[in-house]
């Protein structure tokens, strides 16, 4: 018996409430109904895939695989249905926009100001992580295109890449050095790089293993927040890992100071990652498209130094 979209159904509604009787009251079906389902889900894969426990379920390794599955494929259902049932010469429908914190400072506004003119009969989110965050999300069908550095070699993505940016040590000049010269590597200030875990999660600035261990973390603050990143710099706290790009505003108005990072040169380079093995709506192409273009501008008039990738940037 081959596994059936209400399996997946009942299984996402549990994984998502942990609880087999709100689950039951959700979907409108009887608990003893809804285990025995369960039971059976579990015997057609050969795995388990619930841990019982006195106050609801947790999942197993392999359900939290199915569950990955069940979201993306729960999802281009979804997709398929609004897509057709909304079908018209125009772009229209919801779509859901990932932005890295970078692109959300230099780009989110114009993407939304021309999204509400060119693409009237669309509902935009925007929604902005790291870019690991997003990239789990995309996985789980929640997030339609996002804009993200560095994404793994998957099949499960398509992954243009857009810029490549080197990386600067930023912070209080007093704290980093007042220089406009590069600073070498193994001059880094030990003890006072924040965000380390911002680094880990996103792989998106020091790549290398190696690199990551000779740098000494600040040894009380670990911070994911961009903007509590940048409150930290301006108080003294520590300084960080970043693309000038990212406190463009900040380095305008001297409240942080930004050395490039040399011997090694750090780098980093944005990606447009679209799911794929997913069908394509016309919304998809339309966001796609002015996404690239409103980066390309960004890249062009200076507002995000970098070296285009692409020959559209």
């Amino acid at each position: 018996m081959p596994l059936s979209l209400r399996q997946l159904r009942y299984f996402a509604r549990i994984a998502r409430t942990g609880v087999m009787g709100h689950a039951a009251e959700e979907l409108g079906v009887a608990q003893s109904a809804l285990s025995h389902h369960m039971a059976e889900l579990e015997a057609l894969l050969g795995v388990r895939l619930f841990d019982r426990r006195p106050r609801g379920v947790t999942l197993t390794p392999a359900g939290e695989r199915l569950n990955e599955h069940a979201q993306a494929i729960l999802g281009a259902l979804e997709r398929a249905e609004t897509d057709v049932r909304d079908f018209t010469e125009q772009a229209s429908g919801p779509f859901v926009l990932g932005l890295c914190h970078t692109a959300t400072e230099v780009a989110a506004l114009t993407i939304m100001q021309r999204a509400a003119r060119q693409l009237p009969g669309m509902h935009l989110s925007i929604v902005e992580s790291v870019s690991g965050n997003l990239l789990a999300m995309m996985l789980r069908g929640e997030i339609d295109l996002a804009v993200a550095y560095q994404p793994p070699d998957d099949s499960r993505f398509n992954a243009r890449p857009i810029l490549n940016e080197h990386l600067y040590l930023v912070g209080l000049p007093q704290m980093i050095g007042p220089e406009n010269t590069p600073i070498p590597f193994d001059d880094l200030p030990q003890g006072k790089v924040l965000a380390l875990n911002l680094v880990r999660s996103s792989r998106s600035i020091v790549h290398s293993q190696f690199l990551r261990r000779q740098i000494t973390p600040h040894p009380q603050l670990e911070i994911e927040s961009l903007s509590a990143l940048i409150q930290a710099m301006r108080a003294g706290l520590g300084c960080s890992i970043l693309a000038r790009a990212t406190v463009a505003a900040d380095l305008a108005r001297g409240s942080l100071h930004a050395r490039k990072i040399i011997q090694p040169e750090l780098n980093r380079s944005l990606y447009l990652v679209t799911p794929a093995n997913q069908p394509r709506r016309r919304v998809d192409d339309e966001m796609a498209g002015l996404v690239l273009a409103v980066l390309a501008e960004a890249v062009a008039e200076g507002r995000w130094p970098g070296e285009s990738l692409t020959g559209s940037g």
